[in-house]
């Protein structure tokens, strides 16, 4: 799990928490303004997502 925080235009609100959402499990999407007053402020904690195979982690062997 890691936290992500993500300031952004609000018309790009909608594309970036579609990539999220697409990319990680994530907790739900807060919003809060920037100090700018313009800008958005997008927080979440993500998950990586379970992979559906396991990970081969055993070293390559060259082939003889």
């Amino acid at each position: 799990m890691f936290d992500i925080r993500i300031t952004c235009d609000p018309a790009d609100e909608p594309d970036i928490v579609q990539a999220l959402r697409a990319a990680f499990d994530c907790d739900p999407i807060t919003y809060h303004p920037a100090g700018d007053g313009y800008r958005l402020r997008l927080y979440t904690k993500a998950f990586h997502p379970t992979p559906t195979r396991p990970l081969d982690d055993t070293p390559a062997t060259p082939d003889a």
